[in-house]
């Protein structure tokens, strides 16, 4: 078979038309390209939070993408902060004036990474700080970021002279404190959406003890609005402690708490997340505390009780609701007097017209008043 001769000038018009045709991807609007770059490189963390290496990797792709994302801010503006990263001040320069989401693991983080951060806390909307060392903060002390919205701290001991928390930053509408020692003197934050108290203590000349209920009291009763609510850890109960009323949340959404027995301090009737895992109680709780409960049980198609010796389970089988409410007593005769408590309560109104899937794995006197009882 004859093969026509090889065209030289067919084959560079080739190479030429294959260079320069445009991928679909190039004809977007560089307002959507910098959308598509922003979601490939996105990391879950409270909305839309792009990672510098892959910003860094994909503006080799070609001039243009280099070209969009040197120019759009928003793409700089999650600085995460770890001993692996030194490009700070890079991204604080291309993120120009963008609001800032910050996240610093200070495990040998050097201090020359965190004091441009500092510098720039005005323009800080979301920070996410493990260990941080107030030393670095001194100049905040008198003036919050006005524009921080999310503050996530871990693991540290808020000194006593510290203004961080007072006055708060206006706007900051979610709290998460983990493994944090507060001053005792530490005012409740207005206005919260979401707030999270996570095996907090409070510090009085030199005394460290558990978050006082009361204390816990005053961070609810100043944000009735709250939709997002978890305490965990143990609390410090007071003489007067009987005499709080309970707070209304209208607004709560869902709710956590673990080994904190706090369910008499608010009423949330309309939550339906709602899981409950008390630890080892000693004592019945107050009626009081099931306000939250009942209402989500209520609401539910079906019901699984789980009863043994020293607990009670009550799950929820059918979603939406989720509702899990796990107790744990001493001594076990407890278990049963509370699940014939929260019973009376759920058919104080009407009975009860959820299915219930029943498990006894308890001693044989308590499976049978259980039985009886149902």
């Amino acid at each position: 078979m004859d093969h026509p001769p090889f065209d030289n000038k067919a084959a560079e018009n080739a190479i030429d038309q294959r260079h320069t045709r445009k991928l679909p991807i190039d004809t977007l609007p560089t307002e959507l390209l910098e959308r598509v770059i922003g979601l490939g490189a996105t990391r879950i963390y409270r909305g839309w939070s792009p990672e510098i290496r892959w910003i860094c990797e994909w503006r080799r792709v070609c001039w243009k993408w280099a070209f969009v994302i040197d120019h759009c801010s928003a793409l700089w503006s999650f600085v995460v902060v770890s001993t692996r990263t030194g490009h700070v001040r890079t991204q604080l320069e291309k993120s120009k004036e963008a609001p800032l989401i910050i996240e610093i693991s200070y495990l040998g983080v050097k201090e020359e990474w965190i004091r441009p951060l500092v510098d720039n806390a005005n323009r800080w909307k979301a920070i996410r700080w493990f260990e941080p060392h107030w030393r670095e903060l001194s100049a905040m002390r008198d003036s919050p970021p006005p524009m921080l919205e999310v503050l996530e701290i871990e693991q540290t001991i808020i000194p006593p002279d510290s203004r961080f928390f007072n006055p708060p930053s206006p706007n900051l509408r979610v709290l998460d404190v983990d493994r944090v020692t507060i001053p005792s003197n530490t005012q409740p934050i207005f206005g919260l959406e979401e707030l999270r108290l996570v095996r907090i203590k409070t510090q009085e000349d030199g005394r460290v003890a558990p978050i006082s209920v009361r204390k816990v009291h005053q961070f609810l009763q100043a944000s009735p609005g709250l939709q997002v609510l978890e305490l965990d850890g143990a609390c410090s109960a007071g003489a007067a402690d009987g005499t709080l009323q309970p707070v209304d949340l209208p607004n709560l959404e869902k709710l956590e708490v673990y080994r904190s027995p706090v369910l008499h301090l608010f009423r949330a009737e309309h939550c339906a997340d709602l899981t409950v895992n008390l630890g080892s109680l000693q004592e019945r709780l107050p009626p009081v505390a099931w306000t939250t409960v009942i209402p989500t049980l209520r609401r539910a198609k079906g019901l699984g009780v789980d009863v043994s010796n020293h607990s009670l389970r009550i799950i929820c089988l059918h979603k939406p609701p989720t509702t899990d409410l796990y107790l744990r007593f001493e001594p076990e005769q407890v278990t049963y007097s509370t699940l014939e408590e929260l019973l009376q309560e759920l058919e104080n109104e009407s009975c009860i017209s959820a299915r219930i899937q029943l498990s006894l794995r308890a001693g044989e006197d308590i499976n049978v008043k259980v039985l009886k009882l149902l």
